[in-house]
């Protein structure tokens, strides 16, 4: 059965913190089709540079990284992407500054592996 996948991760900034904000794992036996991805920092500046990516285990995977040019906007995933069991999606703020909250929100269609195997594309 597919569900209706909406969620939103934010993280506060400390001077000792990753400056990185990630999604739960996704569970054994699921599928994420990830249909919309936005990272912000509603306290950004211009010019700062915003990364989304997938973790995989130990491996990171850029999928797209731009300047805001918006004050307190933020960056899209440029696509639509799937992750498989045990993934993440994380945002990367490397111009973040202490206390300054940062943010993603993914919107998607979580089903089955078993029915996303049979699937054709």
């Amino acid at each position: 059965m597919r569900q209706i996948f909406a969620h939103t991760w934010n993280e506060t900034i400390s001077t000792s913190g990753s400056k990185y904000v990630y999604s739960d794992k996704i569970q054994p036996g699921k599928i994420l089709h990830v249909h919309s991805c936005c990272a912000l920092s509603p306290q950004g500046e211009v010019n700062d540079l915003v990364k989304i990516g997938i973790k995989n285990g130990g491996q990171k995977t850029l999928m797209t990284a731009k300047p805001v040019t918006v004050v307190g906007e933020g960056i899209d995933a440029p696509t639509d992407f799937f992750l498989g069991e045990g993934d993440q999606i994380f945002g990367y703020f490397p111009s973040a500054d202490d206390t300054d909250t940062v943010e993603l929100h993914v919107v998607g269609v979580e089903l089955p592996l078993v029915i996303w195997k049979a699937m054709e594309e």
